[in-house]
């Protein structure tokens, strides 16, 4: 590889654009590397090396590239595979704080992520391991939202720290789930979602709705604080 593509490749985490490699080689050179199989394409316009591993770092800068975007944050299982813990396997991309994606592999979500919610991991912007478990438990099959939530706890995260973040999530969809599993994990420390629902039996809501009374939930837990 000449020089100035090697140096931008190792910016890049491994990854570089055609119209990076057209800065270095010609359409013709371009083509015969790809057709040879020594150039890989991770999404459109976007090639690794073939002897480059395609990690979740290299697939999260090369979605920003093909995106266009100056920055991006990792989210849901992408951020759970760089944080650590995930536990199912997604071949998707997931961002936010980009621009949507015609790509089926690049899935970009318009939550709202506040500042204090992201942080560096691996060198790559990524919501925080208790935002990320909660955005996952919302949102996935009951198995894998409690496989989640029980990965996070073992990565380290303070059942505490957990709480908070399923309490400010109140109102969104798929809360319910996220609160039942939290408390039948036991053993919290305070404060306990059992303590907050004390008075909600959250079987009975099951035949009206698929989830608790999200509001009163939300208020009985931050009473309890």
């Amino acid at each position: 590889m000449r020089p100035g593509l090697d140096e931008v490749r190792d910016r890049q985490f491994g990854v570089f654009t055609s119209w990076q490699v057209l800065c270095e080689y010609t359409r013709a050179e371009m083509r015969a590397r790809v057709d040879r199989g020594e150039w890989v394409r991770v999404f459109r316009g976007v090639y690794r090396e073939a002897g480059t591993p395609a990690g979740v770092r290299l697939r999260v800068e090369a979605a920003r590239l093909s995106l266009g975007s100056g920055a991006v944050t990792a989210a849901y299982s992408t951020a759970a595979e760089l944080h650590g813990f995930s536990v199912f396997s997604d071949e998707v991309i997931h961002l936010v704080g980009a621009r949507i994606s015609q790509a089926k592999q690049i899935v970009v979500h318009r939550d709202r992520v506040d500042p204090w919610e992201v942080e560096p991991v691996l060198g790559v912007s990524a919501t925080t391991a208790e935002r990320t478990a909660v955005d996952i438990a919302r949102t996935v099959p009951r198995a894998d939202a409690e496989a989640t939530l029980r990965a996070v706890l073992r990565h380290g995260v303070s059942r505490d720290a957990l709480a908070a973040e399923i309490g400010r999530q109140e109102h969104r969809l798929g809360w319910g789930q996220v609160v039942e599993l939290f408390d039948a994990l036991g053993h919290a420390s305070p404060p306990r979602i059992s303590d907050c629902v004390s008075r909600i039996d959250l079987r009975a809501t099951r035949g009206k709705s698929p989830y608790p009374a999200t509001h009163e939930l939300g208020v009985e837990l931050r009473e309890a604080r």
